[in-house]
């Protein structure tokens, strides 16, 4: 056990703030109990189980990954979850979903593959040694399954929705793809398939996709054969406390999502929005002077061109300058522009011209002093041309201030880092009120 106390002592150093020792307790006896925050346990094979999961993420970034970490996030998700539970609506820990999966889907789906990681080299030998060598022997496919029959239960009816009828839910949950018993029950019904899927998926159900819901089907029976075979090598405590940890992650989620964080950039965050409300000129002045780099625009570039009439050609004049041709040479050898014999001069392209062609945008994103690959003219009508450009001089600005849309990058950045910091309080407030319980062996000896 001393290199259990190492371990918890380290842990402890940057997990807890030493004036929340108080609510740290010595008090569990058994040596595979390692941690309790609240009535969730945390066992050394819990902690294995998600350390297993992540390190090959994590060495993948170049990032270490310990148990210590394990347990701080573990711990952070029960303190955020139960803050959660106790603050937000039901409607927003269950937010509906019409499109994505249901999330008792994710759960499951997120639990299967935790255990099947873990105990991979176990469950393929289990799997193995079962006659053919696959789950045959476990399930019944009820012999009436058919196309006909899954469009006369399901099939897609007239109108704006996708949803089953109440109908179509009855008859749905009536009818056993298959019988076996890993599934509580004894089978698996159509209704099971039906609502472990996404829109796409109830899409092809309804549409008649025998094939997809057989392989749905066989999926689903997969998930159940290696959660039944690891309840098997679980204590009970462990089991309840995986799924309570599963359900805390989803939580924590929510609560972030509450929180103007970690949403997907497609949703409405209305907490984002209201937060850059509040962004103060002064805080948007000192922001701009920190971050202008990020406001770097190009005012005008000196620019000279050669235009080809295909691309083959226009690739190939472009290696001949990279293997020594000057532009300039090329321009005369190879250009079908009027201003040839002008050396392909364009001149100062301006980024506020309004007569601005595309030409533009393409010498305002090369580097000086380098030949560009060949650009093909955009237009889908008339005669198509590759120009390859040149820049010889670039002058930068920066876009001001005023400009509407460098007060709305701006804002919404500074507020998505206030919003990161009211979660940091609120973490940090939890940690300090917690009452953790440790294993009486990992006190430190005073």
């Amino acid at each position: 056990m001393k290199k259990y106390a190492v371990f918890f002592a380290v842990m402890l150093s940057f997990l807890l703030p030493a004036q929340a020792s108080a609510g740290i307790q010595y008090s569990l006896e058994h040596e595979e109990q390692i941690a309790r925050v609240g009535d969730l346990p945390l066992s050394r094979t819990l902690l294995d189980i998600f350390l297993h999961k992540q390190q090959k993420a994590a060495q993948a970034s170049g990032r270490t990954l310990t148990l210590q970490t394990i347990l701080q996030q573990l711990l952070d998700d029960a303190l955020m979850a139960d803050y959660a539970r106790t603050h937000l609506s039901a409607e927003q820990l269950n937010p509906e979903n019409r499109v994505a999966f249901a999330a008792s889907v994710e759960r499951h789906n997120r639990l299967v593959s935790l255990l099947r990681d873990y105990f991979n080299d176990q469950i393929v030998a289990s799997v193995n040694a079962l006659p053919g060598n696959n789950f045959s022997s476990l399930v019944q496919w009820n012999p009436e399954l058919n196309v006909e029959r899954l469009n006369a239960l399901i099939k897609l009816q007239p109108g704006l929705t996708i949803d089953l009828t109440a109908e179509q839910k009855t008859a749905a949950a009536g009818f056993a793809v298959l019988n076996t018993e890993l599934a509580e029950g004894g089978n698996v019904s159509l209704l099971d398939i039906y609502q472990r899927q996404n829109v796409q998926g109830r899409l092809a159900l309804q549409s008649g996709n025998l094939d997809y819901l057989q392989q749905q089907t066989r999926l689903y029976v997969g998930g159940l054969y290696v959660l039944n075979w690891s309840k098997k090598q679980l204590s009970a405590e462990d089991w309840q406390a995986l799924q309570q940890v599963i359900l805390n992650q989803e939580h924590r989620l929510r609560l972030m999502e509450s929180m103007g964080i970690n949403m997907d950039i497609h949703d409405d965050n209305s907490a984002l929005r209201a937060r850059a409300a509040t962004i103060t000129d002064a805080e948007l002045r000192a922001g701009y002077d920190e971050h202008k780099d990020d406001f770097r625009v190009v005012e005008r570039a000196k620019v000279r061109h050669i235009r080809l009439a295909d691309q083959a050609q226009a690739d190939a004049v472009v290696a001949e300058i990279r293997g020594g041709l000057s532009f300039a040479d090329a321009v005369k050898r190879y250009s079908i522009a009027a201003d040839k014999d002008n050396g392909g001069e364009l001149g100062w392209l301006k980024r506020g011209e309004k007569d601005r062609t595309w030409l533009h945008s393409v010498a305002f994103v090369q580097p000086e002093g380098q030949v560009s690959p060949a650009f093909r003219s955009p237009q889908n009508e008339g005669d198509v041309v590759y120009e390859i450009l040149w820049v010889d001089e670039r002058v930068d600005g920066y876009l001001p201030l005023s400009d509407e849309g460098v007060r709305y990058e701006l804002s919404h950045e500074l507020a998505r880092a206030a919003l990161q910091q009211d979660l940091q309080t609120l973490q940090k407030k939890l940690r300090n009120e917690a009452n953790i319980q440790l294993n009486r062996r990992l006190k430190p000896q005073s």
